[in-house]
Order: C-alpha cells, then sequence, then structure tokens
C-alpha cells in the first residue's frame, strides 16, 4: 500500500527493471532499463515509491561507472554482495566494508559520490538462522517447558553474530540479510520466524537497559 511506503515501513530498493550486469553492459543501456521501472514505480506508487539505495548484491564485479550512475540518478547509497575473497578479509580487518565511491575523476564531488557498503554474508543469512522451507536449521521454538524450547539460545547467538558483524564496521547500523535464491516461496515460514526473533531480541535489549539504570 502507498500509505505503508510514505510511513516507512516499506520500501522499495534498486527499483530498476532488473538488476543489471556491471561488466558488459553498456550505459545506455543500464540507463534506460533504470529509467523504465523507476518510472513504474513513480506511476505506480508516486513519490513515496521512489528508492533511495541502490541494491546490486548478485553481479560478478562491480565498476565504478555503476557507481557513478547510481549517484547521479539520486541515489543516497549502494550495497553489493559479491567481491574478492582476499579483498573482503582485507576490509574487514581493517572496518573498510563501507566508503564513499568516489565514482568519476572527471565529475566534480560529489556528484558521482555515493556511500556504499559491502554486505557480510553475500546476500544470505547467518549461518543457523534460515527459516525457509528450503532450509534446515531449527526453527524458533517458545513454548517454555517443551524440550525444544530455544529462545533464549537463538536470541543469545543472534545477538553474537551482530556484535561480530559490527566490528567490521565502522557506522551505528548494520545489514542482516535474511532470505537467498528462491526463498519466501513459502513466506510465512521465514516471516513467522522473523516476527519471534524480533519480538526477543527486542525484549531482551529492553531488559539490558533497565538492568543498565536500575
Amino acid at each position: 500500500r502507498s500509505s505503508d511506503l510514505c510511513q516507512g515501513r516499506l520500501e522499495f530498493i534498486n527499483g530498476g527493471w532488473c538488476m543489471n550486469d556491471e561488466a558488459s553492459t553498456h550505459y545506455s543501456a543500464i540507463i534506460d532499463q533504470m529509467s523504465l521501472g523507476l518510472q513504474f514505480l513513480q506511476d505506480t506508487f508516486g513519490e513515496c515509491g521512489r528508492p533511495r539505495v541502490a541494491w546490486h548484491i548478485d553481479p560478478f564485479g562491480h565498476s565504478k561507472e555503476q557507481a557513478s550512475l547510481f549517484a547521479q540518478m539520486g541515489f543516497d547509497g549502494l550495497f553489493f554482495g559479491r567481491l574478492d575473497y582476499q579483498d573482503k578479509s582485507n576490509r574487514e580487518k581493517l572496518r573498510e566494508m563501507e566508503m564513499i565511491w568516489r565514482a568519476s575523476e572527471t565529475l566534480e564531488s560529489p556528484i558521482a559520490d555515493l556511500f556504499t557498503g559491502v554486505l557480510p554474508n553475500g546476500y544470505s543469512p547467518p549461518s543457523f538462522l534460515c527459516w525457509d522451507q528450503l532450509c534446515s536449521d531449527q526453527p524458533i521454538m517458545d513454548v517454555e517447558g517443551l524440550e525444544d524450547y530455544n529462545v533464549d539460545a537463538v536470541v543469545s547467538y543472534f545477538l553474537k553474530v551482530a556484535a561480530m558483524q559490527s566490528q567490521h564496521y565502522r557506522t551505528n547500523h548494520i545489514t542482516m540479510t535474511m532470505g537467498s535464491d528462491f526463498h519466501y516461496e513459502n513466506a510465512n515460514v521465514w516471516y513467522t520466524n522473523l516476527d519471534k526473533l524480533i519480538t526477543y531480541v527486542n525484549a531482551q535489549q529492553s531488559r539490558e537497559i533497565v538492568s543498565a539504570h536500575a
């Protein structure tokens, strides 16, 4: 619904007709396909449907011209998932998984400058937190007294993963990807577990805040 978009409860990302390749694609084709997708969103949802973040999680390699085009299209940021494993390892050590990509040597800054972030797990969920019907990880079981109750363990593990992930970034916000190829065919499985995860993690955080101020 348009109201969800305008309230910030739902957000489109990228917004092109497709997620184009970056190695062999001519810039005119990139502009055409982005224009087609963004115009559709504008016509359908109005200004509230305008994506602010570019999302290139699957192209194999990334070009500065692509980043330059995204910046000139008015995007606030770009996230991508694939990079050389040695580059990623080095960036994690140096906390350089985020950067301002100065994507043009000829355009005056900040015309082609774009905040860019590398996703920590490609576009997949953290290990043991995959709740699609294609996965085999244990769902969140929150009925106390049952043998397979695991809320405390899952919350503790999730917070540990988030803390470890945050060590590779310098800003205060991190992206936690949940999903992968062909997921959400049976979306209820995902959303049921995500709702539980959000609820119990928030409750745990609230208890820690109260304890800290007690």
